[in-house]
C-alpha cells in the first residue's frame, strides 16, 4: 500500500529532505525543492511508483530493496531498472518528476539550475569517497614500514614519550571525522586525510609505533543514541542498540593509556548538544597519568579500565553492507558542519560550466 501525504509546512520532512545528500547540496535552495515534490508513504513490502516521465526519488526513512541493490535515508535515485520495495520497516519517500511541465516551466529554472548542480556535487563526492576495487588484505592494514607513515612519525617525534604520543594525537585528531569503509590501510587514511573511529585508530597506533612507541588498540561499547547525533536521524532506526567503538592506547611508565582521536572539533562539538560539560575535554591533551578517552568519560568510566590487543585486523578485515551513496548520506551532518559541501558546490560549477560550453 502507498499514500500521497502532506509535505507543504511539515518541518520533521524537511529536515529529512536536508539531511538526505540532494539536500545537503541544495542548501538554500532546499526548502523550494522540497516543496516541488510529492511524499509517499510505503508499507513495508508496497512497491514504490516509477511512474512519470523521469522520477527522481529521495528515500526520507525507512529503505527501499531490489534485486540488486538498497537505498537507505538519504539516498536519492532515478529509474534503476529494478522493482523497488520497503522492507523492514515503513518508508518515506520524496518523488519529483523532472520530466514533468510543472518542473520545466521557465519559472522554475532556477531551481533546476540547482538541481543539476546537487547532483553533479553528489556524485563528485561520490566518486571521491568510493573505495578501491580490489582490497588490501587486513594484516596489511597498519602499515608501519610505508615511507609516508615513517616519515610523518619522524616528524611527529618529540623529546618524550609522552609529548610524542600527544603530538600524534593531536595530528590525527584534526583529521575530519566521516563515516566510510574501514578495509583501508594507515598510510592510505594518511593521504585521505579523513577517517572514522577505526581508521583513524588504526593510523594513530601505525604512527606511535613507527615513532618507537607501544601502542595498541582498545575497544568499548557505544550507546547508538550518542553515535546517532552525527548522522541523520532517518539512520538511527536501522542501527543497532550499541555499536563498537575502538581507540588508540599508549603505554606510558608501563601503564597504557587511552589517546581517542576519533572525533574532531566538529564532531566533538555536535556531541557537545548533549554532554555540555564535557566542553573542556574538546581539545586533545594526554600526559603520563591523564589519557584523553571523552567516550569512556560521559560513562564516569575508570580511564585506566581498558583492554588493549594487538590488531583488530579481523574487524577491519570485514567488507562492509555499506556503500559509498550510503556512507555520504550518513555523512551529511558532519559535512555541513565544516561547510565540505560548498568545495563540492565549486567543483559542480565547474563541471556544468565546461558542459554548458562543450554544447556551444
Amino acid at each position: 500500500m502507498t499514500n500521497t501525504i502532506a509535505m507543504q509546512h511539515n518541518p520533521e520532512l524537511l529536515d529529512q529532505f536536508s539531511d538526505s545528500t540532494l539536500g545537503l547540496f541544495l542548501d538554500d535552495d532546499c526548502p523550494q525543492v522540497f516543496n516541488a515534490g510529492v511524499i509517499h508513504k510505503l508499507i513495508p513490502g508496497a512497491t514504490l511508483s516509477n511512474k512519470g516521465i523521469r522520477p527522481l526519488h529521495i528515500v526520507l526513512d525507512g529503505r527501499v530493496a531490489g534485486a540488486r541493490d538498497w537505498f537507505g535515508p538519504g539516498n536519492h535515485f532515478e529509474t534503476s531498472g529494478q522493482t523497488l520495495s520497503a522492507v523492514d520497516l515503513p518508508a518515506r519517500i520524496w518523488t519529483i518528476d523532472l520530466g514533468a511541465p510543472a518542473w520545466t516551466a521557465p519559472g522554475n529554472r532556477s531551481l533546476r539550475r540547482a538541481m543539476t548542480k546537487a547532483l553533479i556535487a553528489a556524485d563528485s563526492a561520490e566518486a571521491n569517497a568510493t573505495p578501491p576495487a580490489i582490497l588490501p588484505e587486513p594484516e596489511t592494514l597498519c602499515d608501519i614500514d610505508h615511507p609516508d607513515i615513517q616519515r610523518q612519525a619522524t616528524r611527529l617525534r618529540r623529546a618524550t614519550q609522552a609529548s610524542t604520543a600527544e603530538a600524534v594525537l593531536r595530528f590525527v585528531h584534526s583529521f575530519p571525522y566521516r563515516f566510510g569503509a574501514w578495509q583501508e590501510r594507515a598510510s592510505d587514511t594518511l593521504s585521505r586525510g579523513v577517517g572514522m573511529c577505526t581508521t583513524k585508530t588504526n593510523l594513530q597506533v601505525a604512527l606511535m609505533r613507527a615513532a618507537g612507541l607501544e601502542a595498541g588498540f582498545a575497544e568499548i561499547p557505544m550507546e547508538t543514541s550518542v553515535l546517532g547525533k552525527l548522522m541523520p536521524s532517518g539512520w538511527l532506526a536501522l542501527q543497532r542498540p550499541t555499536v563498537k567503538h575502538y581507540f588508540a592506547a599508549v603505554k606510558l611508565n608501563g601503564v597504557w593509556h587511552g589517546a581517542d582521536s576519533s572525533y574532531d572539533v566538529a564532531s566533538y562539538r555536535i556531541f557537545l548538544e548533549m554532554f555540555p560539560w564535557m566542553a573542556h575535554r574538546e581539545t586533545p591533551t594526554l600526559t603520563e597519568g591523564s589519557p584523553y578517552i571523552p567516550a569512556l568519560e560521559i560513562q564516569h568510566a575508570d580511564l585506566f579500565d581498558i583492554t588493549v590487543v594487538d590488531s583488530i585486523a579481523n574487524e577491519m578485515g570485514k567488507r562492509s553492507r555499506f556503500l559509498p551513496r550510503h556512507f555520504e548520506a550518513l555523512n551529511t551532518r558532519v559535512d555541513r558542519a565544516r561547510g565540505v559541501h560548498r568545495h563540492w558546490g565549486r567543483v559542480a560549477q565547474i563541471i556544468e560550466t565546461e558542459r554548458e560550453e562543450a554544447r556551444r
